[in-house]
């Protein structure tokens, strides 16, 4: 039996008698036992291989650096649905009193135009815009911490 040793601290193993001298026939770790370290192998198509290779190398890291940052990042947070659909419920309701709202200064802005003056409730409708205008300033607030 002949043991050539490879990079990083593996031996091939071949028995007397082969072929091709330099076929390995079964690789052993040399690495101590108290090595925290653990392998495993990972079967890639060539264009997997090829696209995790740029990607550690745009990065400036190895292959399995790479991967292990990548495979123990921070789980991305779900959004809880049940809150975004409490807000859109209130972001639909706003939309329709806010149509209300518009129609109502269109009837004001062609009574103003033949009348040459400003109706009185003019002054209440402009109010409520803002406070309308408020609340979505506020859903949209709550939809950013949301995302």
């Amino acid at each position: 039996m002949r043991v050539a040793t490879l990079e990083r601290g593996w031996c091939a193993v071949a028995h007397h008698g082969d072929e091709s001298p330099g076929r390995a026939v079964r690789k052993a770790a040399t690495a101590s036992l108290d090595d925290p370290r653990r392998m495993f192998s990972l079967r890639l198509t060539r264009s997997e291989y090829a696209r995790l290779r740029f990607q550690a190398r745009a990065k400036g890291v190895t292959m399995s650096r790479y991967l292990v940052a990548q495979g123990l990042r921070e789980p991305v947070e779900q959004i809880n649905p049940e809150q975004l659909r409490e807000v859109l419920g209130m972001l639909r309701v706003l939309c329709r009193q806010i149509q209300g709202e518009a129609t109502n200064i269109n009837q004001i802005a062609h009574w103003a135009n033949t009348h040459r003056r400003f109706p009185d409730e003019a002054a209440a409708i402009a109010a409520d815009l803002h406070r309308q205008v408020d609340q979505i300033c506020e859903l949209r607030a709550r939809i950013g911490e949301l995302l």
